[in-house]
């Protein structure tokens, strides 16, 4: 595992031509934030049914991992390009010296068909250590009319999803409440998307290394709905699974969430 030291982060990041560029301990100003990230793979259905489903596997040909300097931060990128220029995606993982992190996945397509009659659903996986391998809690932020509004607490796992906010707001965050410490959530404009607080379990982890799957990200049946037993996220280790549901009707398209760190 590579480890990236630069801008307030510390990044252990991996690579492989068969498992994608995934997130490994990662740490802000010295303070522990994410135990792993990864984004395990992408399902992609047809309108009808004209073709598939099908799950792609994040793979590559090519074999480097890109650091790339931007503003007030840094980049890693890479490509996946196992099936070929018509399947082809990149993943950038971004970080600002603020704290402000995020993943993103570019969908080049076009895949079977090039009307735009298909969706990809692309689930993104975060174990985050706000306050170290317990003790955090998932509250989600309810707006009460203009730019008023409080955090609530999550009570137990399942699905959220995000309010009617401006993009510049958050619709989620995990928080560790002794500290005060939080990484605020935000939902991709254009995403329909959706989060999964879990808590941490040996099986849910497994899930992050990709596999086929029998239905989309989010549908019963399917990660991370799966993993979901109403157990409590608060004061837990806390998994949290966002998933984009993007239409290939752009047939280029961008998806991820957005993080925000503070108290750090």
């Amino acid at each position: 595992m590579a480890t990236l030291t630069r801008d307030n982060w510390t990044v252990n990041y991996d690579w492989s031509p068969s498992s994608g560029l995934r997130l490994g301990s990662c740490q802000y100003k010295g303070i522990q934030v994410l135990y792993s990230a990864s984004v395990p793979f992408v399902y992609v259905n047809y309108t009808g049914g004209a073709f598939g489903p099908f799950t792609d596997e994040l793979m590559s040909v090519s074999g480097s991992v890109e650091v790339r300097d931007i503003m007030m931060g840094f980049d890693l990128k890479v490509k996946y390009d196992a099936y070929g220029a018509d399947y082809q995606y990149d993943h950038v993982w971004r970080f600002h010296e603020d704290g402000q992190f995020g993943s993103s996945i570019v969908v080049q397509g076009p895949g079977e068909e090039i009307n735009g009659q298909h969706t990809y659903h692309v689930p993104f996986r975060f174990d985050l250590d706000i306050s170290g391998s317990s003790g955090d809690s998932v509250q989600q932020w309810v707006p009460l009319g203009g730019i008023g509004g409080f955090w609530q607490d999550v009570l137990q796992e399942g699905q959220l999803t995000p309010g009617a906010l401006p993009t510049s707001f958050y619709d989620w965050q995990v928080v560790d409440k002794a500290t005060s410490r939080r990484a605020m959530v935000r939902a991709g404009e254009h995403d329909n998307g959706e989060l999964w607080a879990l808590q941490f379990s040996g099986a849910e982890s497994w899930a992050s290394w990709g596999g086929a799957q029998p239905a989309p990200p989010g549908s019963p049946g399917s990660v991370p709905s799966i993993y979901d037993n109403n157990n409590s996220v608060q004061n837990a280790d806390v998994v949290i699974w966002y998933i984009s549901h993007v239409s290939a009707r752009d047939l280029i398209a961008v998806c991820g969430p957005w993080f925000k760190l503070l108290g750090f």
